[in-house]
């Protein structure tokens, strides 16, 4: 476990764009730009 905390102090950008990669593949996957487009909208419509 302290090889692991040891080896993230070091290299903690590897981790963190691993998350950002994932992030934005799950945002502009082909089948979800409705989700997307919905979800943008959501600010612009009235309080209903």
């Amino acid at each position: 476990m302290m090889t692991l905390i040891m080896w993230l102090q070091h290299n903690w950008i590897a981790p963190v764009f691993g998350v950002f990669v994932l992030i934005l593949l799950t945002t502009y996957w082909p089948g979800r730009k409705s989700q997307i487009e919905r979800h943008g909208r959501i600010p612009l419509e009235d309080d209903r």
